[in-house]
């Protein structure tokens, strides 16, 4: 990546580093004392592929490292199972393995694909000549079945509301000439689970190791639908060490093809030791008083260090829901509400009578305004003026000043109770 991207990523955005895939240097450790074993269920007979989807691919997810020589000492990110401890609601056997003693030995007895186990401890990290493995003391619940299992088949599960399962996959991998620890976001919702790698949400395309910092299952603006709430750090450079883990939150939701996908996300913190770091934080709003909290604001807070100079900023930007995602506003401004007048009233691709028609509206039909036109347009013509608009169920476009009336949102005044309960 070039320097001139990873600049662009200090004042605001992310940037990505790409790595290409080679084994892992050795780096072997004991293995953990041995525990009894009881026979095991029968195996699974369904296929992996239709009870785990990898995202955005399995060899991607499931990334060995780049095999560098760069020798950088990077930090783990995301929780390790020191972290873990006393926070694991049970191990979810994601495929069918093999049970076996603490030195990694076949017992002759299979973990089918969906056992939910205690998982009572972890070995250590032991490099295997094609990439790191460790192994887990698991038990069943009715303590019929102990023995050690691969670590890589086993999702240790932190949450769960309603048969909907939340956790993490542990990984390591060399990366950048150092090794890092990371973990992988798996949801399980009845037979099918998704194994994420949180990576490809601020770096699509491009790996860089990513781990998860705190889970929730909760219903977080009010539309009947559980999301699940995850806050999660990802390495931003793999060659500038100054540069700390991004910190970043998201709320995801099944797409319609199954995959996790956010319907909103933004940075939470970054810092690096040039100077320059945010913290951000955000609150939910009902401008509409319908119960449904359709914006998000969020405040960030920056600091730039030059010198013996401090610089500090804040800016206040604004998500509205478009119908399928709270996207961020054009402008770092407060977005009015438009209330449609005409009986008639058309969203237009461009501003102009003679540009495509891309929604109609009926009086009293309400829409967010970011954007207006009368600067460049004659200001004593309303007949001119033209708006940038989204509709509340995501229609987006230009509506003509004479077809609506404006009022400042101001979520201080706007549905107050959803507005306490958020602080």
């Amino acid at each position: 990546m070039k320097k001139a991207l990873f600049l662009t990523v200090l004042t605001l955005a992310l940037a990505a580093c790409s790595r290409t895939p080679h084994p892992p240097s050795p780096a072997a450790t004991p293995a953990p004392a041995a525990a009894p074993v009881a026979p095991a269920p029968a195996p699974s007979v369904l296929p992996p592929d239709e009870r785990i989807f990898y995202y955005p691919s399995r060899d991607r997810a499931l990334t060995r490292g780049d095999g560098s020589d760069n020798d950088m000492q990077w930090k783990p990110v995301g929780l390790g199972f020191a972290d873990l401890a006393g926070k694991i609601l049970h191990g979810l056997v994601l495929t069918d393995t093999e049970l076996m003693d603490n030195d990694g030995n076949p017992r002759g007895a299979l973990v089918p694909a969906g056992s939910r186990v205690s998982v009572r401890e972890a070995g250590d990290w032991v490099s295997d000549g094609s990439g790191f493995r460790r192994l887990y003391h698991v038990e069943s619940p009715d303590k019929s079945l102990q023995g050690w299992v691969r670590a890589n088949a086993v999702a240790l599960i932190l949450v769960q509301d309603n048969g909907l399962e939340a956790g993490v996959l542990l990984r390591k991998i060399v990366i950048g000439g150092g090794e890092s620890e990371f973990n992988l976001l798996v949801v399980a919702d009845g037979d099918r689970a998704t194994v994420l790698d949180t990576s490809y949400l601020p770096f699509p395309d491009d790996f860089h190791p990513s781990g998860i910092l705190g889970i929730s299952l909760k219903d977080v603006n009010a539309d009947s639908h559980a999301e699940v709430i995850v806050e999660a750090e990802t390495i931003l450079s793999l060659r500038y060490l100054g540069a700390t883990p991004v910190k970043w939150k998201a709320w995801l939701r099944r797409g319609a093809d199954g995959a996790l996908v956010p319907i909103f996300r933004y940075n939470t913190s970054f810092g690096s030791d040039a100077g320059y770091s945010y913290t951000a934080t955000d609150r939910l709003f009902d401008s509409s008083g319908s119960g449904f909290r359709d914006m998000v604001r969020v405040d960030t807070d920056f600091t730039i260090v030059s010198g013996p100079d401090e610089f500090r900023t804040t800016t206040v930007g604004f998500y509205p829901w478009n119908g399928s995602q709270f996207w961020h506003a054009a402008l770092q401004d407060l977005p009015k509400l438009g209330s449609v007048t005409a009986e008639q009233a058309a969203i237009r691709a461009e501003p102009g009578t003679g540009s495509k028609e891309t929604a109609a509206l009926s009086r009293g039909e309400q829409l967010y305004v970011f954007d207006r036109s009368d600067t460049r347009q004659a200001r004593d013509d309303p007949s001119s003026w033209w708006y940038r608009v989204v509709t509340k169920n995501g229609a987006e476009g230009w509506i003509s000043g004479t077809d609506i009336d404006l009022s400042w949102l101001d979520p201080l005044k706007v549905n107050r109770e959803a507005f306490l309960a958020q602080k």
